[in-house]
């Protein structure tokens, strides 16, 4: 089941957010996803190091 969650962003966030959406050509809620699978890969890699 999935669950949603309310978050508030600082508006810098919300422009590197939208912007990484249009270059990706997707929304608001994808760029995000999007974002937070790449931290968290990126994550992954420096704990293997």
């Amino acid at each position: 089941m999935k669950k949603r969650i309310n978050i508030t962003l600082d508006d810098k966030v919300l422009e590197r957010i939208d912007h990484y959406a249009d270059e990706h050509y997707t929304s608001r809620s994808g760029a995000i996803t999007m974002l937070i699978v790449e931290a968290t890969d990126n994550q992954k890699e420096r704990r293997r190091d």
